[in-house]
């Protein structure tokens, strides 16, 4: 068996624009819709190594984007417990980058701080539940590849960790791949 993780390719809405408290939360809403930059495309040979695979994707347009963009198809199963963790928004005076303010609210939500959001803990327990789903579908499918997000990713490969899966290949930034096998 094995499970593929590809992270997603870059979303059109990653910018880096100075923004207030009110800015960075319309940046993530704005980030959270986005597609993929139509700069931002797989090598084909990734495309061709998951031919066999069962596609899965978050419910979030960057996931669904990229594997149309990687394999040419919707994903065979979407699932909205494997989008990526939540992104807190604080209201704090001041005016940062977009990946400062991301950065700073990451900080504080790890500590425990969620605001309207997810908790940390949360996010961690839907991680587990989701590990064991890609593992219950790499059961019935033989191999599975699921389009996600670089949070989430790290997450589902410490949960499958603890399942029995070990990693053959490891990456983190756009269209890199995480394969675990058991």
């Amino acid at each position: 068996m094995e499970i593929v993780l590809i992270r997603h390719g870059k979303p059109a809405g990653a910018i880096n624009p100075k923004l207030s408290a009110a800015g960075f939360a319309n940046w993530v809403r704005n980030y959270n819709f986005s597609k993929i930059d139509a700069d931002s495309l797989p090598s084909e040979e990734l495309g061709s190594s998951l031919n066999s695979h069962y596609i899965v994707g978050s419910n979030l347009p960057r996931s669904i984007d990229s594997a149309c963009l990687c394999v040419n198809k919707e994903p065979d199963l979407q699932l909205k417990q494997l989008r990526e963790m939540d992104i807190p928004r604080f209201k704090l005076p001041f005016t940062f980058k977009a990946y400062t303010w991301l950065v700073v609210n990451r900080i504080f939500w790890l500590l425990g701080f969620s605001g309207k959001v997810e908790s940390f803990k949360a996010a961690k327990i839907r991680a587990r539940i989701s590990a064991e789903k890609l593992q219950e579908l790499a059961k019935e499918h033989g191999k599975v590849a699921f389009f996600g997000h670089g949070l989430m990713n790290k997450y589902l490969v410490k949960e499958l960790n603890k399942l029995g899966w070990s990693c053959t290949e490891k990456g983190k930034k756009y269209w890199d791949v995480t394969k675990l096998k058991i």
